[in-house]
């Protein structure tokens, strides 16, 4: 079997191609790990803080726990991204926050 120049030179751009699309995938995998390693060590950073919170009454407790959980929820959502960016501009905007 024969090939030419310029199929051999097409198949090794195809291999190329694909395997820096490959290792691009396989740093966006790592860079998102890290990202979802630095959200749990900060998500377990808070819930020691929380245990030396003054002045919480057991509604506000529970009001909080409830939003942080349906927060959560709506995160797995691949459309909640603009959702949750709303939501927390209006929290800051609330609170006199950044």
């Amino acid at each position: 079997m024969k090939i030419s120049k310029e199929r051999l030179k097409q198949i090794i751009n195809e291999e190329l191609a694909i395997a820096e699309q490959e290792q691009g995938d396989a740093e966006g995998d790592e860079a998102l790990a890290n990202t979802k390693s630095q959200f749990g060590n900060k998500l377990l950073e808070l819930s020691k803080q929380v245990r030396g919170l003054k002045g919480l009454d057991a509604k506000e407790m529970q009001a909080l726990l409830e939003l942080i959980v349906d927060l959560i929820e709506l995160s797995v959502s691949n459309t909640a991204g603009p959702t949750l960016i709303r939501i927390q501009q209006k929290i800051s905007q609330m609170t006199g926050a950044k």
